[in-house]
């Protein structure tokens, strides 16, 4: 973990709020609604500004090997506690030395991710240390379609107040799955299953992997993918593709699963990775190549497991 940063960031918040704060960092970047809440009564400050405050805190998880240019993420979920407070999940930029840029997760995505794999059906909200890039924009704009979505930037002003704008304004006339004819928008939970199935498998992390490809988004090519990743301390990190209507703001499933482990367990340089699975289910198009890229940028001695499933309803 990158304890000793987030303790010297700690130090900028009143000490009867640290601990709450302090333990995102062993919660995979996750406030709990219940800290949320005492965090504000105790700061007198609305969710708003609670993100923008921990924006350093979300930034600090960051790995960025090639730009040295450090972006957090606080993203907001629709779920509610019974005290009407939703979860926070942090993201941060994650950057593979040796490969191309366009392998980078950026926070947006990181923080999106974080969130989805907890359970959100949506996100209401996002803060960001800058505006975010087109490219965040149009992976943003796959969740939301023509809803509302508030991007919260830190203030410049006097008041210090954190000040919202909304996805529309950043993207005006929008290109998103109903041009392409899907009614699918990316994290609803609605859908359900992609109905994938292996057979007579008992393998945990190949069933990891499963499970997060049966749960993943692929509405243009139905190449749905998840990837498992075990470290030697034995924690699994999964993680999901998420495809985009622009193609290229899509999120590979290595990305998630590496952004959660970067968010659960810190610098890549700290951490042994002794298994690597994907599952897919191959069509025109396949994660497979991105995935190896990926992992061979992590400079770990171990392989990828490729493992194709099939949909038990085509």
């Amino acid at each position: 973990m990158k304890e000793p940063v987030i303790n010297e960031l700690l130090l900028n918040f009143p000490i009867k709020v640290r601990d709450d704060i302090g333990s995102i960092s062993s919660n995979a970047g996750v406030l709990k609604a219940e800290q949320c809440v005492r965090i504000c009564q105790q700061l007198s400050l609305d969710l708003d500004n609670l993100m923008t405050q921990l924006l350093p805190i979300a930034a600090s998880f960051s790995n960025p090997t090639i730009s040295d240019y450090r972006v957090g993420a606080v993203a907001r979920g629709v779920a509610k506690d019974s005290s009407g407070m939703p979860n926070l999940y942090l993201g941060a930029n994650f950057e593979f030395s040796g490969q191309a840029l366009c392998y980078s997760v950026h926070a947006e995505q990181s923080a999106l991710s974080n969130a989805w794999l907890n359970g959100e059906p949506r996100l209401e909200a996002i803060a960001v240390t800058a505006p975010p890039c087109g490219h965040c924009r149009q992976f943003l704009y796959e969740m939301t379609g023509d809803r509302t979505f508030p991007i919260i930037l830190p203030s410049v002003s006097a008041d210090k107040t954190a000040k919202p704008v909304d996805l529309s304004d950043l993207l005006p006339s929008a290109f998103g799955p109903l041009d392409l004819g899907s009614d699918r928008l990316l994290m609803e939970a609605s859908f359900g299953s992609n109905g994938l199935s292996l057979l007579d498998n008992n393998d945990e992390l190949i069933n990891g992997a499963l499970q997060a490809a049966d749960l993943s988004y692929a509405p243009y090519t139905s190449n749905f993918a998840g990837c498992a990743i075990k470290l030697s301390d034995g924690k699994i990190f999964t993680g999901r593709y998420a495809e985009n209507a622009a193609h290229n703001p899509s999120l590979s499933p290595f990305s998630s699963a590496f952004s959660s482990m970067m968010l659960g367990s810190g610098s890549v340089d700290n951490i042994e990775i002794v298994r690597v699975v994907l599952v897919e289910n191959p069509t025109k198009s396949s994660q497979k190549n991105v995935c190896q890229d990926q992992l061979l940028a992590c400079r770990q001695a171990v392989e990828l497991e490729y493992v194709t499933a099939s949909m038990k309803y085509q």
